[in-house]
Formats: structure tokens, sequence, C-alpha cells
């Protein structure tokens, strides 16, 4: 089911008996669990009904036999089961035996009374095994995975209508390129935003600039996009700025050429057909991060971005072998690539 989706069925109070939440999106996963948890139980009901077991210390056993008696004073149980790592392919150094069987007839008669919910912060479920073929058949699933830039901007807008506020579309853009790596960062960082122009203001992309913490990654990403755009003086701005914060420019250099090769390899990627979603769980990237990046590469041909690596490499060799200093020497680098 769709993040949006499972949660509006909560805000009406429609909860199923199963969930399975896996991903490596936590916050979504925490969400949801605070809203099943608020649509099942009385804040005064939490301590005597509500059970959260680590599947890694804890046998199935336990939980599933909870979950088969009835609730202290009636209404609702819920059981969260974390790390069910029994439900994927990863093997577990110290793998605790799992009795699967008893799940799997727990599921088959599973109780209206108690609301179990199994996670995993991993990005696939083993479809193989017979377990997660019967939750996904008869529970709730949320994939929890990286939103696309579509849906983290369908995110952003709700967030927006329900703290009452306005934001710039070019502000929208900056709070991804800075914050969006994961939707914990991203809500953060909005509910820091949000608090800081109040109901009823707007967040501009000033805003943003101002208040959201960069890191030496947002710093060098910006210094590339300024970098393949050609615009030199910003670009040994951004170099001159981090050179004050006694950044070090093997790492930087480091970081540029990261940047560059995985502008290469989506460049390829696309060749082959690749859709943006596939790159990026090919690369390990974040959507938008590939988005970018295929902006990035309509300025240069296969070609060209072999000599800003080949470029790249050079400078690392001169500084290693003391040819040029190293503050220097990356300067000059900066410069060049802005004229490529």
């Amino acid at each position: 089911m769709e993040y949006t989706q499972l949660l509006k069925d909560l805000n009406q109070q429609k909860v199923s008996s199963l969930y399975l939440l896996y991903g490596t999106e936590d916050y979504l996963i925490k969400n949801v669990i605070e809203k099943i948890v608020s649509a099942s139980l009385a804040e005064q009901e939490r301590d005597f009904n509500y059970s959260i077991y680590d599947m890694k210390e804890t046998p199935l056993d336990i939980p599933v036999e909870e979950g088969e008696t009835l609730p202290f004073f009636g209404g609702k149980r819920v059981i969260l089961m974390r790390n069910c790592y029994f439900l994927t392919g990863v093997k577990e150094k110290e793998k605790m035996e799992h009795n699967v069987s008893y799940f799997e007839q727990y599921i088959d008669n599973a109780p209206k009374e108690t609301i179990m919910i199994a996670t995993v912060s991993h990005e696939k479920l083993d479809e193989r095994k017979k377990i997660v073929k019967k939750l996904k058949k008869q529970g709730i699933v949320l994939d929890a995975n990286p939103f696309d830039e579509q849906k983290m901007l369908q995110w952003l807008h709700e967030y927006i209508r329900d703290s009452n506020i306005d934001m710039t579309e070019q502000a929208k853009q900056k709070v991804i390129q800075l914050a969006g790596k994961d939707m914990m960062m991203l809500a953060s960082e909005m509910e820091k935003l949000s608090l800081y122009v109040e109901a009823g203001g707007e967040i501009t992309e000033e805003i943003v600039e101002k208040l959201v913490a960069r890191t030496l990654e947002d710093n060098v990403f910006e210094l590339v996009d300024h970098v393949v755009n050609g615009r030199s003086e910003k670009a040994l701005r951004i170099y001159y700025d981090l050179m004050k914060q006694n950044e070090e420019p093997i790492k930087i250099l480091a970081l540029l050429a990261r940047q560059f090769r995985m502008i290469l390899h989506v460049t390829n990627l696309k060749k082959t057909g690749y859709s943006r979603q596939k790159m990026a769980s090919q690369l390990k990237l974040h959507p938008y991060a590939v988005k970018i990046a295929e902006g990035q590469a309509q300025k240069y041909n296969e070609s060209m971005l072999t000599n800003v690596l080949k470029e790249l490499a050079d400078a690392d060799y001169n500084i290693k072998t003391g040819k040029f200093g190293k503050s220097l020497q990356l300067e000059l680098s900066i410069a060049k690539l802005t004229d490529m």
C-alpha cells in the first residue's frame, strides 16, 4: 500500500490485524507505527496493551503467543516486532531460531483484537518464503524505501497544507536538495522551517539557505553544479569558504571525483534504458541525486567526462607527489574544469 493512502486509512481509524513494514526509510516506518498505535489504543491503555519485541533477541513464539491472548480490559492489543530479518535473505551472525510455522498458523487465524506489526529496516523481502507470501496476501504491506522526487514533493505538499504555511517552488527544490537524503532529515528540517515562519507564513529559498544545515557533501554538490555550468567565480567562492572552514583539499578532491564518476555512471546506464528508479537502486543513490546527475550529464559527452576524471586524477597525483601544494592544485583544477 502507498504510504499516503495508509496514513489516510489510519486517520480514519481503519486498522488491520496484520502489518508488514519494510524498507530503509525509518521515518516512514516510525510514523506509520505511531499512527497505528494512536488509532488503536488510548494513552492510558498503552502500558498494558502495547508490547515491543526485538526479533534479534526474542524467539518468535513469545510475541505470537501474546497475540493470541485477549487484551487487558477488552479493547485492542498492539504488538510490534522489530528487526524481522527472518523475512529477508539476510543471514544474521547470531541468528535467533524462530518458529516461523507457528507464526504462519497465527496469520491464518489472526485475532481481531490484536494488531500485529512486523518491521524490518531492509530494502527487500525474500519473496520465496511462505511467511512473506502469507503476510503480503493477508496483511497490509508498506514498502518504505526512498521516495522519488514526485512522492517527496507530494509529501511536502501535504506537510505544508497540514502546517498551514506556504512554500515557494524554489524553496521546495532547495530543501529537497539539502535535506532530501532521507525522510527523517527532511521532516526534521521542515519542522524547523515551519516553526520559523509560523502559521500563515511563507518559506522562501533564502530562508532554507539560512536555516538548513549544510554538510561538506552538500557544498561539494553545489560546487560541482557551478563547475558543470561554467560558473567559475561561484565555484571558487565555495571552495574558498571551505578552505576557511579548514576542510581538507584532498577530501574535497575525492568528493569531486565521486560526483563526476556518478555523472558518468548515470550517462552509461541511461544509454542502456535504465529508469531513474532503477539507476538509483543500481548505484545505491537517492532518486533525486540521480535526477540532478541526469541534468548535469547533458552538459558533457562521455569523452568530456573521461577528461574531467583524468584531470582530477592528475591533480591527486600532483598533490601526493608534492608537485603542487594541495590548495593551489585544487584551485587550478576547479578553474580548469569550469572552462571545459
